[in-house]
């Protein structure tokens, strides 16, 4: 049986990539739009199984991205389409429902959420149990960024370990300063250092806090799961070896 093929939309590179590599690692091939404009070209051109959009994109939005397949005759018109936002109300997504949306997620989207949503909508694919352990290193991840270099892995990891031990002294004092600004660059750098070294789950933390951030108080929960994902990431790395 061949892979369900899907088209992502998000203009915010960190949910982009969250999404991609989660639809990835449960069984789906991904091709991704940083914008509304390039997600329309993509539909109209090639077939897709399912849709997945942000509504606030530049170009187009969602919601228009949505009108313009629906009404022209390209080859992913009547694929299911769903929104992503992390604006949302029961109001709302029951609005977004009416427009045609046949699914509508709100950020930050977890990937039980993703497995169960592709569940229901591609019934005849197995995706890969919740329960089975979480993978917090990605040797071949890391492979691919250091052009196949095992010793350049092993050496970043260990920086990386070094950095992320001091991580939480780090994040205390941007809470105690509620420096919304000195987080966001910190989690910039963050993220480049596990993007290095192979670390999805902690890519996808952090792609989580960075959501919060822009809509939270100050987002204390999410700082939270990030450090207890930067904990195990942390642990993972000692004693490890990229094979």
């Amino acid at each position: 049986m061949s892979r369900p093929r899907l088209l992502v939309a998000d203009d915010n590179p960190m949910s982009l990539q969250f999404l991609a590599e989660a639809f990835t690692k449960l069984g789906v091939d991904v091709v991704s739009a940083t914008d509304g404009g390039r997600a329309l070209a993509l539909a109209q051109e090639h077939a897709f199984d399912l849709l997945v959009l942000d509504l606030n994109m530049p170009v187009h939005d969602g919601c228009a991205v949505l009108a313009m397949i629906r009404a022209g005759s390209g080859p992913s018109r009547a694929a299911p389409i769903w929104a992503t936002s992390a604006e949302l109300d029961v109001t709302k997504t029951a609005a977004l429902k009416v427009r045609g949306f046949d699914q509508v997620l709100a950020k930050p989207i977890t990937i039980q959420a993703l497995r169960d949503a592709l569940a229901r909508r591609l019934p005849q694919v197995g995706f890969a149990s919740e329960s089975e352990p979480t993978c917090r290193l990605d040797d071949a991840q890391a492979l691919r960024t250091t052009g196949g270099d095992a010793a350049i892995v092993i050496a970043l990891r260990g920086l990386f370990a070094a950095e992320l031990a001091g991580l939480p002294a780090e994040l205390a004092q941007f809470a105690a300063q509620k420096d919304r600004d000195a987080l966001r660059a910190r989690l910039h750098r963050l993220s480049a250092s596990a993007g290095f070294c192979g670390a999805p789950g902690l890519i996808a933390a952090i792609a989580s806090l960075r959501e919060r951030l822009e809509h939270d108080a100050w987002p204390d929960n999410a700082i939270e799961s990030l450090l207890i994902e930067c904990g195990h990431v942390h642990d993972a790395i000692k004693g490890s070896a990229p094979t």
